[in-house]
């Protein structure tokens, strides 16, 4: 990758501007698609964010390589044809390749999605696609991510480390369940973006004697609890709203605004692409602090002895729901969330109003004022949850917004357009390209000939401008030394 300053990216997105699109669709729409078929097959919050992303990166590059809008991530070779349909037949493939059982279901949505493009004729756009979908595919073959490993508990026990916990309150008195930590190779996973994993690790959670954790085992104790403690209606409804996994809250509110901000179709792309990848490395990294730590949850803690074991059945104190099993510092969730928003606070700023859905059953949707009130209410949630402490949220956070910056500035982004404005017909000495300008919404074929003759135009690919400012459309096809070239634009129907 090439990498890009952040700033760039997010100047380019008041550059390219936000006319709204009916072909941003095909990315929202996919990503929703990808998102389900997660859930569909029971991927945890690990393994969905690396398909978020995966599903992502294809199509960004599937439309990168007809666009020629952005620095490449991994597949660029200029192609022609529908940019849709290059990005419905990138996501497609990523998921048969993952979800094979559910081909049936993506077959159809491919199918929807080939019959409604608006930016041309299909021609090679699907080609394109199935290249770049292969590329990342193969790339990611290799990470780390499997086999799966999971954490058995301690050798030895001792008041702070993290013990298995109990499904508390699904069951509220033995016997219990006691799951394996999952995904103990997580933190191990190659990085999508980041130089390593332990990149932004944070320093170790606070001394069991320290204020600081005094405070927050007391925080959590009342908040946290099943029953008898001093959490509001509101708190709880927050607990059960955001106790859904992560990367799904990201995902939506990335639509949303993506939707409500009319986002081009590179736009949309180069926005899930960042919005994915700093999810995915958000998790990646905050995995390899849990288990470099290992620390205890709530549960553990509020139901120990002073040596560290539990033999209370833990009856002394239990959480509003279960505890994920898996080491408590830091938050994923806090790492989640802050990865996703914080990418999206640098495209359309914080101050948004968010209508957002959960699968916690019987939650209904919570409007948000802000991408920070979000942040914010997703980290007391574990606090209401009972299952973190607040010194492991604002690590997440912490994370979560180094991962971000850290993607926005070495992640794809895109290329500075020219201010010149193509004729309808310009002759040029030189490569890369020209830039053209026209009504937003509308399609063109865009030509080109060595001579002037009315019969020698020769079609270069078909564009549909994202707004009325100046778009950079490139020549990559072979070409004399010296020679020169003469463009047109020719508007079709939509």
């Amino acid at each position: 990758m090439n990498p890009k300053s952040s700033f760039q990216a997010i100047a380019m997105v008041g550059a390219l501007g936000l006319a709204a699109q009916a072909n941003a669709d095909v990315v929202t729409d996919w990503n929703l698609i990808t998102v389900n078929a997660t859930k569909t097959a029971g991927q945890n919050s690990n393994l969905g964010s690396r398909t978020d992303a995966i599903e992502a990166i294809a199509v960004y590059d599937a439309v990168n390589s007809i666009r020629q809008f952005g620095t490449p991530y991994n597949y660029y070779v200029p192609g022609n044809g529908s940019a849709q349909a290059a990005a419905a037949q990138a996501a497609h493939d990523v998921l048969v390749n993952y979800f094979p059982s559910q081909a049936a279901a993506f077959d159809t949505a491919l199918s929807n999605s080939l019959s409604a493009i608006t930016d041309g004729p299909v021609g090679n756009g699907p080609a394109v696609g199935a290249a770049a979908a292969a590329s990342i595919i193969a790339l990611r073959s290799n990470d780390g991510s499997t086999p799966n490993v999971t954490y058995g508990g301690p050798t030895t026990i001792v008041p702070g480390a993290y013990q298995l916990t109990p499904n508390v309150p699904a069951v509220t008195s033995p016997p219990y369940t006691f799951n394996a930590g999952i995904n103990e190779q997580w933190g191990s996973v190659r990085p999508f973006t980041l130089a390593a994993t332990n990149q932004f690790r944070p320093g170790p959670p606070p001394a069991l004697n320290s204020l600081q954790y005094s405070n927050d085992f007391a925080q959590v104790q009342a908040l946290g609890s099943l029953t008898g403690g001093t959490r509001t209606p509101d708190q709880t409804r927050v607990a059960q709203f955001y106790k859904q996994d992560a990367e799904l809250t990201v995902n939506e509110a990335a639509r949303e605004l993506a939707l409500a901000q009319g986002l081009p179709l590179e736009q949309s792309a180069l926005l899930f692409v960042l919005v994915d990848i700093a999810v995915a490395d958000a998790r990646i990294a905050v995995w390899d602090a849990k288990y470099t730590y290992l620390f205890w949850r709530p549960i553990t803690a509020l139901n120990a002895n002073a040596d560290g074991t539990v033999t209370n059945n833990y009856s002394a104190w239990q959480p509003l729901i279960v505890t994920p099993n898996h080491p408590e510092y830091p938050s994923g969730h806090g790492g989640t969330v802050n990865a996703g928003f914080e990418v999206l606070k640098a495209f359309f700023g914080d101050q948004n109003t968010l209508l957002l859905h959960t699968t916690t059953a019987g939650e209904p949707p919570r409007l948000v004022q802000s991408l920070t009130k979000g942040e914010t209410e997703n980290v007391l949630a574990r606090i209401y949850d009972g299952v973190h402490f607040w010194f492991s949220d604002t690590a997440g956070q912490t994370i979560g917004n180094q991962v971000a910056a850290y993607v926005l500035s070495h992640g794809p982004s895109l290329i500075v357009n020219s201010t010149n404005t193509a004729n309808s017909q310009l002759a040029i000495n030189s490569y890369p390209g020209i830039s053209i300008s026209g009504n937003p919404g509308q399609s063109y074929r865009i030509d080109y000939s060595t001579t002037l003759a009315p019969t020698n135009w020769i079609t270069l690919k078909y564009v549909t401008l994202p707004t009325s400012a100046p778009y950079l459309v490139q020549d990559h096809t072979p070409y004399s030394a010296g020679a020169k070239r003469f463009y047109r634009t020719v508007a079709i129907s939509n």
